[in-house]
C-alpha cells in the first residue's frame, strides 16, 4: 500500500511539473480591448484580459495561492440601445471570470482544479452521515460508517479501506471485496474522497470546481460565444479568448471527458487540446520510465512512470470507443488492448490497419 500511494504521488507531482509551461503558454497572451473599446473601471494592480497580476497584489488577497495565476478577463461593452442583449452576454462573461478564476487559483496551490464525475451527490456520500437505524449492521453502508461497536467514524471508509475489511474480517478474496465495495456500496475511492473532503475545507475564490460546476463553466463560454456573434472587435477578442481558455480546460483534465460545450467550434478546441494532453501524458511517462530504469532510481520511481502510462493509455482507448463518437456506428465492435507497450485496436480479432472486408465504418444521423 505504501509503494501505491506513493506511485500516486510521483504520478501526480510529475504531471504537474510536465504540463504547467504548457498552460501558462495558452494563457499568456491573450486578446485585449485596449486602444479599441472601454474596458470599464479596474483597480490599479488587478490586470485585466489575461495580464499577470503583481505578486504583492496577490499576496494581500491569497497567500496560498502561487504569484503566478493569470486573471482571465474577457471584454465588455459600453451600454447601448440592445441593452438587453448585451446584459445577458455580460452575465455569461462574469459567471465565466468567476469560476475560471478559481480554476486557476485551485491549480496554483497545487489542487486538482476540475472533477467532472463528482457531482453534488458524491459530496454527499463523503461527508453527510445516515442515522445509524437506517441500516442493518451487517450491511455494507452501515459497514462504511460505523465500526463494530456501533461507533460513528470520523470520516466514511474508502473503497480501497471497506475492500481490505471485507478481505480481512470476512475472509473474502481481494478481487470479490474491491467488486463488492465498488458496486455494493455508496464507498468512493480514496482519491476522490480526499478531494472532495479537501475541496470543502477550500476557500471559496481558490475552490475547485466539481461536475455541476465544471458544467456552469461551460455553458457560460457557450453563452458568452453565442451572444458575441458580431464582427466588432471585442466580440473577435471574446471568441479568442473563448477558444484559449477551453483549449486550456482540456490540458488540465487526466482523466478522458467528453467535450461538455454546445458550441462546435468549442468542443472541437477542448477535444483538441484534451487528447494532444493525454498522449503527452504518455510520452512522457514513457521518458521517465526510461530514466528511472537508466539512473536506478529504485522501483516506486519506475513504478509511477508506468503507472501513469498505463492509466493515459486507458484515457486515449476510452476516447477511442464508440461510445465518444455517437454520430458513428461500428459494423464489428472494436477491441482496444495495450500490446507491446503500444495502444492497438482489433476488429474480427485483427488488427485495425489490416484490410478485412467487414470491418467497416457507416456514417448515420
Amino acid at each position: 500500500m505504501a509503494a501505491v500511494v506513493s506511485a500516486k504521488e510521483a504520478v501526480q507531482a510529475r504531471s504537474a511539473a510536465v504540463f504547467l509551461p504548457t498552460i501558462d503558454a495558452l494563457l499568456g497572451d491573450l486578446p485585449s480591448a485596449h486602444g479599441a473599446l472601454p474596458i470599464g473601471r479596474r483597480i490599479a494592480g488587478q490586470g485585466c484580459h489575461g495580464a499577470m497580476p503583481s505578486a504583492a497584489s496577490i499576496g494581500a488577497r491569497l497567500p496560498a495561492v502561487s504569484a503566478q495565476v493569470s486573471r482571465i478577463r474577457f471584454v465588455y461593452f459600453p451600454s447601448t440601445d440592445d441593452g438587453d442583449r448585451r446584459m445577458a452576454c455580460h452575465q455569461h462573461l462574469v459567471c465565466a471570470e468567476v469560476l475560471l478564476g478559481r480554476v486557476l487559483a485551485a491549480r496554483a496551490a497545487g489542487l486538482r482544479p476540475i472533477a467532472p464525475a463528482l457531482d453534488h451527490a458524491a459530496e454527499a456520500r463523503a461527508m453527510v452521515r445516515p442515522p445509524r437505524g437506517l441500516f442493518h449492521a451487517a450491511t455494507l453502508e452501515y459497514r462504511r460508517w460505523f465500526d463494530a461497536d456501533g461507533a460513528a467514524r470520523a470520516q466514511p471508509l474508502t473503497q480501497e479501506a471497506l475492500a481490505e475489511q471485507l478481505a480481512v474480517v470476512d475472509g473474502l478474496p481481494m478481487e470479490e471485496a474491491r467488486h463488492r465495495a465498488a458496486h455494493r456500496s455508496h464507498a468512493l475511492p480514496a482519491a476522490d474522497q480526499a478531494w472532495l473532503i479537501d475541496r470543502r475545507s477550500t476557500p471559496l475564490p481558490q475552490r475547485p470546481l466539481n461536475q455541476a460546476e465544471f458544467h456552469a463553466l461551460a455553458s457560460a463560454i457557450d453563452g458568452a460565444w453565442q451572444a458575441c456573434d458580431g464582427s466588432s472587435h471585442g466580440e473577435r477578442a471574446n471568441r479568442q479568448i473563448a477558444l484559449r481558455v477551453v483549449a486550456m480546460l482540456g490540458s488540465l483534465l487526466d482523466e478522458y471527458t467528453a467535450a461538455p460545450f454546445q458550441v462546435e467550434a468549442l468542443a472541437q478546441a477542448f477535444t483538441r487540446r484534451h487528447l494532444i494532453h493525454l498522449r503527452q501524458t504518455i510520452e512522457s511517462s514513457r521518458q521517465a520510465e526510461a530514466s528511472s530504469r537508466v539512473l536506478l532510481t529504485g522501483p516506486k520511481a519506475w513504478f509511477a512512470a508506468k503507472a501513469a502510462r498505463m492509466h493515459a493509455e486507458h484515457q486515449i482507448g476510452l476516447s477511442m470507443s464508440p461510445a465518444a463518437f455517437p454520430t458513428l456506428r461500428l459494423s464489428t465492435r472494436p477491441v482496444i488492448a495495450v500490446v507491446g507497450g503500444r495502444l492497438r485496436t482489433f476488429v474480427h480479432g485483427w488488427h485495425r490497419g489490416t484490410a478485412r472486408p467487414e470491418a467497416t465504418f457507416t456514417a448515420f444521423g
